[in-house]
């Protein structure tokens, strides 16, 4: 595999999803994940420049290989027409493909995928501040070339010389003195230069239009380097997919091991995963990726969880499997608490679910009593405002796992790790410092706020983390308001939780203004101030705001700490 070998742009883009296919080892196609970033205008423009692009990766395989199972791999076409809505590959059967030899793309699919794209499909992206979800708030756009750009006059600092744009087929139709857009796909339709000279004729194009187009014709036509793998060991191909995407932007390691389990899998589970996890973020967890998904088979079905070559043995697959339907089952269960708990579309690790279905699971319970369900909800908030899955990840599960088989229950459970964890016994240092340095934003806020207002129903009413002061008037031009507080809008002090409906009626207005209309009576103002940590006789003006600052923080405090104590002594008591 030392010595590089030579083919056409042209050649791959023909080949591609008749010969050219990718294994399940690749991640998934990410360039245009960002409507922003230019990536494959880039990459054409590299092209025309004259840059080389890296060379490629193909393990060479026959036909015959793949079907008789010889080598176990699943393999995927290329996307062609990429659409944001729907953008995962498309699972091939071998016995459709035509071809007697294949190459499968082990290093370039980000690449291979950006030209396939460009020279022959499309993209659709949401349109920026796009309302609704109907086709005009997705363009289908096509890569473009103008022809009468002039890149020998592109300043220096320019990333891009030629101007390379994707556009829809109507913007594409609007020229201009200085603009005429070619669909860079069409450059495939001419076997050679004779045909880009009828072309120039038939539009009758400008001299430096001509050359522009020569050029891409040029370029399309020219070779790239690759390097060819024959071995058909798959775990010799894993270990120098492993070394070729060492460096750079480093690849999940379960995009490996996913590999495993599809050769292993009587069924597709590269599907049945990305599946779950589109409707896991459909629900508000979007933090559970595929990575999560994965170390959440091995820890239910108490395998070994580290992402380790020898952890995906048959055994452990196997088990992966047989579970499959009660692994997604108790995901689902535990993501039904966490979202009556507060925490849909705001939680911060896919592993705060991992640890509550790893109970349900060997518990064989969906729904847990309500003294567990007050354990899992503290569980929730302390590893939310802690970070605590953000360090040693492997460890702490390992740890969790060790735990929970001492204890009878999750309440049990979390006596246990607030007695082991020291971030997690809330002293007078941390609760201070929390009160202190906690900011709207921040994944404590919520947490710190709901143990403040426990009464609250958060199983059944959305809650807002709303602003007392508004912060759109923590500016110079707000009469009253102290200038040393205008960055400080944002502090754990000037937060409440407010029903969703209620924030939409308040918006900016003055506090005094909003307590006037909503809370229009004594009494009531008198509630809302006592429920907030507010002084009953306190005037909510802007010149206040010291003095609220230093009276709401001390409440705060003192009600924390009264809080954690009661939490704690219900945790020690047996139910």
């Amino acid at each position: 595999m030392a010595t590089p070998k030579q083919i056409s742009i042209k050649s791959v883009i023909r080949k591609i999803n008749r010969s050219f296919f990718i294994p399940d080892i690749q991640r998934s196609y990410v360039w245009l994940q960002n409507y922003k970033d230019r990536k494959i205008e880039r990459l054409f423009d590299s092209l025309m420049r004259g840059y080389p692009i890296g060379a490629f990766l193909f393990w060479s395989l026959e036909k015959r290989d793949v079907e008789s199972g010889e080598v176990n791999f699943q393999l995927y076409k290329f996307i062609e027409n990429y659409d944001v809505r729907s953008h995962h590959n498309e699972k091939i059967d071998i016995g459709n493909v035509d071809a007697g030899e294949l190459a499968v793309v082990l290093d370039g699919q980000q690449r291979l995928t950006s030209l396939f794209i460009g020279l022959r499909g499309s993209r659709t992206l949401r349109r920026p501040y796009a309302k609704g979800e109907g086709a005009s708030s997705y363009p289908e756009k096509f890569l473009y070339l103008n022809l009468r750009s002039h890149p020998d006059k592109a300043p220096i600092d320019v990333d891009e010389n030629y101007r390379f744009a994707f556009l829809t087929k109507e913007e594409a139709m609007i020229q201009s003195e200085d603009e005429n857009w070619f669909r860079v796909s069409k450059v495939m339709d001419f076997e050679n230069e004779a045909d880009v000279d009828d072309y120039v004729d038939e539009q009758n194009l400008k001299r430096e239009e001509e050359k522009m187009l020569h050029r891409l014709y040029r370029v399309i036509n020219s070779e790239i380097s690759y390097f060819e793998e024959t071995e058909k060991s798959l775990e010799k191909v894993l270990n120098i997919f492993i070394r070729v995407n060492s460096g750079g932007t480093q690849l999940s390691y379960s995009d490996l091991l996913m590999s495993i389990l599809t050769a292993t899998f009587q069924g597709d589970i590269r599907e049945k995963m990305e599946q779950e996890v589109d409707n896991l973020a459909r629900e508000g967890f979007a933090c559970v990726t595929r990575d999560h998904i994965l170390k959440t088979c091995l820890m239910l079905t108490n395998s070994p969880h580290v992402f380790k070559l020898e952890n995906f043995n048959k055994e452990n697959i196997k088990k992966v499997e047989d579970n499959w339907d009660r692994i997604v089952e108790s995901v689902q269960n535990a993501v039904s608490l966490i979202s009556e708990f507060g925490y849909r579309s705001i939680l911060t690790s896919g592993y705060i679910v991992t640890t509550i279905a790893y109970y349900l699971y060997q518990q064989g319970i969906s729904y847990p009593a309500l003294h567990d369900r007050m354990a899992m909800m503290h569980f929730v908030r302390m590893a939310q405002i802690s970070g605590y899955f953000s360090t040693s990840l492997d460890s702490k599960l390992s740890d969790i796992r060790s735990t929970f088989r001492k204890t009878a229950n999750f309440a049990d459970f979390m006596r246990m790790e607030i007695s082991t964890i020291q971030e997690w016994q809330m002293n007078d240092d941390q609760l201070r410092a929390l009160v202190e340095t906690v900011q709207y934003g921040n994944r404590a806020a919520l947490p710190l706020l709901q143990v403040l207002y426990p009464h609250l129903k958060y199983e059944t009413v959305t809650f807002h983390i709303d602003h007392i002061y508004p912060k759109s008037k923590f500016t110079n031009r707000t009469k009253g308001l102290p200038p040393e507080y205008i960055d400080k809008a944002n502090g754990l002090y000037n937060l409440q939780l407010l029903e969703g409906t209620s924030n939409g009626i308040k918006k900016a207005k003055d506090p005094e203004v909003w307590l006037a209309e909503q809370y229009n009576t004594e009494e009531a103002r008198r509630r809302y101030l006592h429920d907030n940590f507010i002084p009953e006789d306190f005037r909510l003006e802007w010149s206040n705001l010291p003095k609220f600052e230093e009276d709401r923080k001390a409440t705060m405090f003192a009600k924390l700490k009264r809080e954690f104590s009661l939490i704690r002594e219900t945790l020690c008591t047996k139910q």
